[in-house]
């Protein structure tokens, strides 16, 4: 009977050990896989009904000659404006490749949910819902890993301040003039001003013989303590 016990007792220690170790992922719903991959499908659909109404427009040879001209329009070098909405589709898809090779998720293994994502002067700013079992804190702790993930300059974690859940994620490609990324800046570490200039090794000159010359005399007190008129 005791022999029992311990057995199931030394059983029991390993399986509670392995319910604190994250899961596998789950499979993607279909749902969420629709909302993630939401661009693409858009775009694809609008392609599909673009070709389809110029075909029975223009016939299949006006639909490649409008092909051609799209893929000319649409072709490297891309403007600003272009750029940033392709950043827009390819963040997100990076930004969860980033969550699941840092081990960011729950323990039933859910990432990080990607809410939003908006373009910015600096780069792209990304809304992310942290399941429970997962925090702002998770994401601080794995800016290296985002960063690299996400091909940027810089990656910067900011915790909501009303909801604890929602974090934003401000994607950096281009910083603002005159701030560093990271490191100190120019100046050397403890340097708190411009450095003393170097005294003259040759010292003050003398001074020299006033040219003006002596003063004049002033007049002499007399004995009385009046001053003298008369001048030597």
């Amino acid at each position: 009977m005791i022999a029992t016990r311990s057995r199931q007792r030394a059983e029991a220690q390993p399986a509670a050990g392995l319910n604190g170790l994250p899961r596998p992922v789950p499979r993607v719903r279909a749902l969420g896989a629709a909302w993630r991959w939401r661009y693409e499908l858009a775009l694809l659909a609008g392609v599909a009904v673009t070709v389809t109404v110029v075909r029975l427009a223009v016939g299949t040879a006006g639909t490649v000659l409008a092909a051609s001209a799209l893929l000319g329009a649409f072709s490297p070098p891309w403007r600003d404006t272009q750029a940033a909405f392709l950043w827009r589709i390819v963040t997100p898809h990076r930004l969860r490749s980033g969550f699941a090779r840092a081990r960011i998720r729950s323990l039933r293994g859910r990432l990080p949910f990607v809410v939003r994502t908006s373009s910015e002067p600096f780069g792209e700013r990304v809304t992310v819902w942290c399941p429970a079992g997962t925090s702002a804190e998770d994401l601080q702790s794995a800016r290296a890993r985002l960063r690299a993930a996400c091909w940027a300059a810089d990656v910067r974690v900011i915790p909501g301040q009303r909801d604890s859940h929602l974090v934003t994620i401000d994607v950096i490609r281009r910083a603002r003039p005159g701030t560093a990324l990271t490191g100190p800046g120019p100046s050397a570490p403890g340097h708190t001003g411009p450095e003393p200039a170097d005294p003259d090794p040759a010292g003050p000159e003398p001074a020299g013989p006033d040219p003006a010359g002596p003063d004049p005399p002033g007049p002499e007190a007399s004995p009385g303590g009046a001053p003298c008129t008369c001048w030597r």
